[in-house]
């Protein structure tokens, strides 16, 4: 579906308005998983699976998010959130082969 993304982040303030990251953690599923969105030092958007879902389900509500002001911004950080809904579901499609092949 999307190009795979061999960095660790997503975006740098070096080239973006945002760092964004998967944010590891102690999660118990899929929905979870953490994506961790810096708008600056003070101004962190830490967000489940499910909730990016629910964002791209309506991509619109990405301005409602605390310093994001911009259409350009909310596509550039909508484009981040497909990234990281893609690395995660390949992580758990993996994940989920190589269980399979342990239970055989």
């Amino acid at each position: 579906m999307f190009k795979k993304y061999l960095g660790m982040s997503y975006s740098r303030w070096m080239c973006s308005d945002f760092y964004t990251f998967w944010c590891s953690g102690k999660v118990y599923g899929k929905e979870d998983e953490l994506f961790a969105c810096h708008i600056d030092l003070d101004t962190v958007h830490m967000l489940t699976y499910h909730e990016i879902k629910q964002f791209l389900t309506n991509p619109e509500k990405i301005l409602n998010l605390k310093g994001v002001e911009h259409k350009s911004q909310a596509k550039e950080l909508e484009s981040y959130m497909l990234r990281f809904v893609d690395d995660v579901d390949n992580e758990y499609e993996k994940k989920s082969l190589h269980e399979g092949r342990l239970a055989s």
